[in-house]
């Protein structure tokens, strides 16, 4: 005798849900109606394709609304997104206009991105390729931008979806800044991000930059005094040393272990306008002695311990000069003019083969670090730059600043011209970090009541 099938379980077709109170499910409809006024209220209607000729709803943005058909059916909305389409259903009117808050946020802000989360955010924000070729970042503000969003960013929105990232995402991000220098880079990266990612499409609003440092419990610095009429970039003439001041390192530096050259990559410094990476990267066709002109069309940068080879600063070449004799009596010139010569041959040899004009002991560029530590701290102390304890006012860069001080008040150069040879962004700044308004206000003063 055969045996009878087994009974399959019984599907259950009822909702296992009590049924709801009138005066509830009028009360969900209240509801529904209100929220309709507000996400449904710029829709319009038009008959269903297909079914018993119910009116269905199109939004803006392309989203069309299904209304339930009868008591118990599921609202249901349908779009396209990314070339999909894409749709989402719910049990009640107001759940369904509160799930289309933000596909409507998504599709009106024309972001298709913001449903993944801050980690691409933060990858298309430092992917080279974001940017045209003619304005990508350098070398060291890439890596600035990676450590900046590694160590700050990442941690707070890497795993949080685009669409859910909210200002006080962004000020967690700036305050876990220990200062407020780094947390004023860190808010710059805060909105450069912002508006990269409302041009990728993963974020919709500007607000979200709108951040700043907060000290919290941490103690408040103390504020910043400046003299009226006067730049905050204004450079003291106290923190520029003299002819004189600059002999006496040359002489410290004459006596250590390369001598003249290094006596000579200074008196280059303070008279040719050249910062430390365009010095050390200064090769020998860059240099011609009969004119006394330097091209300037390359610099060394240090990067997270590697050194590179690149553009100068602002991507601009220049042109600057050099005296024949510096105002302390140091025939620069003839100096200068020897040493190309002999870096030549040098190259010529294979002992130098850069052609480097300043090179390091091996024949490479130097480091920063090694030359300060090796040549530069003995010279300081020797030339009383440095007390005991390393302390002092002057560094390698003032040497710069006394170029433009000298071509500015010395040799009587427009401000204008000053800017273009030490490579100045514009000439306000040039104008801003040696020309003290405040002094000519005084004179004026001091002339008009004699």
């Amino acid at each position: 005798m055969a045996q009878a099938a087994p009974v399959g379980p019984k599907i259950p077709t009822k909702s296992p849900q009590p049924a709801g109170t009138k005066a509830a499910r009028s009360g969900r409809t209240a509801a529904g109606r209100a929220r309709r006024r507000q996400v449904f209220a710029s829709g319009t209607g038009r008959p269903a394709t297909r079914g018993d000729g119910r009116v269905v709803v199109e939004l803006e943005c392309g989203i069309t609304v299904y209304p339930a058909r009868e008591e118990g059916d599921r609202w249901r909305a349908v779009w396209y997104e990314n070339g999909q389409r894409r749709q989402c259903e719910a049990s009640t009117e107001d759940r369904l206009a509160a799930r289309l808050e933000k596909v409507t946020e998504r599709l009106a802000a024309d972001a298709p991105n913001m449903e993944r989360p801050g980690a691409d955010l933060i990858g298309y924000y430092l992917s080279a390729d974001r940017l045209p070729v003619q304005e990508q970042w350098s070398r060291k503000h890439a890596h600035t931008q990676h450590r900046l969003c590694e160590r700050f960013a990442a941690p707070v929105i890497g795993t949080v979806t685009c669409q859910d990232i909210k200002t006080a995402h962004m000020q967690r991000i700036v305050n876990a800044a220990p200062t407020p220098g780094e947390g004023a880079r860190a808010r710059a990266m805060i909105s450069a991000l912002v508006g990269a990612g409302i041009t990728g499409g993963f974020l919709a609003s500007p607000r979200l930059k709108q951040v700043h440092w907060q000290a919290g419990e941490r103690p408040l610095p103390a504020p910043q005094v400046t003299v009226a009429g006067e730049s905050a970039l204004f450079v003291d003439p106290a923190e520029i040393p003299a002819a004189a001041d600059i002999e006496k390192l040359g002489q410290a530096l004459a006596a250590g272990r390369h001598g003249e050259r290094d006596e000579l990559m200074a008196h280059t410094a303070a008279y040719s306008g050249l910062r430390w990476g365009e010095l050390i990267a200064l090769t020998v066709p860059q240099a011609d002695p009969g004119a006394r002109v330097i091209t300037v069309n390359r610099k060394v940068a240090e990067v997270a311990g590697h050194l590179y080879t690149e553009a100068p600063k602002n991507r601009k070449w220049r042109r600057t000069i050099y005296p024949r004799t510096t105002p302390g009596g140091y025939p620069l010139a003839d100096h200068l003019a020897a040493r190309i010569t002999q870096a030549r041959a040098e190259q010529e040899a294979g002992t130098n083969p850069l052609g480097l004009i300043f090179p390091s002991p091996a024949g490479k560029h130097w480091r920063a670090s090694n030359f300060g530590r090796r040549v530069l701290a003995p010279a300081y102390r020797a030339a009383g730059w440095r007390n005991a304890a390393g302390h002092g006012e002057w560094t390698w860069h003032s040497l710069r600043h006394v170029f433009c001080t000298t071509a500015l008040f010395t040799w009587k150069l427009d401000a204008t011209d000053v800017s273009r040879m030490a490579g100045h962004a514009n000439y306000r700044i040039t104008l801003d970090l040696y020309v003290g308004t405040t002094a000519g206000v005084l004179d004026r003063a001091h002339t008009a009541t004699q």
